[in-house]
């Protein structure tokens, strides 16, 4: 049954005039989600250090924690006002993975993001690209956000890149460098390799499992997005190209629900 009232998805900002629409990989995978199952839905888009007050004051109960033990506040985020809890609030989910599982539940049309029996294949799938591709990636992408983010979440993201990779930002994978390098060679051939598991399929079928997109298709698509958004340049020039343009025919292959 679609959705008569319009479900709130928290979101992260960028510039304007820079990007369209989400860039975040794990709040792309619940755009995608939302979009695949025809449901309306709203954005509210968030600067980094908006999060966790506004988390707090809808109400979000999270499980993570930051490194001093403190509760860590994330998006995606959605409210579904469709459905309430016993005292009679909108339904708040957190966690890609648990609202497809949310969206599986309340929504199974007009299709399962997870279809039955396909969850552990899926979550491998996940750690797989995971580290294949974002992990791979992340060297480079993580100076080049700030690119399109606001000013507002600028110093938030250094801050806490920082302290977590410990160095600069502009120090970590510096273009044309050694590392620069090495990281290209890495990522290309981890996108190589995924490529020949998915061509196993066949060559009319570019979704992971079976012949219509599951959660998984939305992990990788997410990947993708990212990418192209976020280093354009590099898109263009190296990877919509490589193992016969089949990544950018994916990307394109889901554009309908970006």
């Amino acid at each position: 049954m679609p959705n008569t009232k319009v479900i709130t998805l928290y979101d992260t900002s960028s510039r304007e005039g820079k990007i369209t629409g989400s860039w975040n990989t794990m709040t792309l995978k619940t755009r995608l989600s939302l979009n695949f199952k025809k449901l309306q839905f709203q954005i509210v888009w968030l600067e980094y250090p908006e999060i966790e007050p506004t988390m707090q004051r809808i109400g979000v109960v999270t499980t993570y924690t930051k490194r001093d033990g403190s509760p860590l506040y994330t998006v995606p985020v959605i409210m579904d006002p469709n459905h309430t809890t016993p005292d009679g609030k909108p339904i708040i989910i957190t966690d890609s993975w648990k609202i497809a599982e949310y969206l599986d539940e309340k929504y199974p049309e007009p299709g399962l993001l997870f279809p039955k029996g396909s969850k552990p294949l899926q979550s491998v799938f996940h750690d797989y690209a995971m580290k294949t591709i974002l992990l791979s990636i992340g060297p480079i992408l993580v100076t080049r956000v700030m690119d399109i983010l606001n000013d507002g979440s600028l110093e938030y993201w250094r801050v806490t890149r920082e302290a977590y990779l410990g160095a600069k930002l502009e120090e970590v994978c510096p273009k044309g460098s050694e590392k620069w390098n090495d990281t290209w060679k890495t990522l290309q051939k981890g996108f190589s390799e995924m490529a020949a598991h998915l061509d196993k399929n066949g060559p009319d079928n570019d979704f992971v499992i079976g012949t219509q997109a599951t959660f998984a298709d939305f992990i990788l698509v997410s990947m993708l997005q990212i990418i192209y958004l976020v280093i354009p340049d590099e898109w263009e020039g190296r990877i919509q190209h490589w193992d016969n343009g089949k990544w950018k025919k994916i990307r394109e292959g889901c554009a309908a629900w970006l």
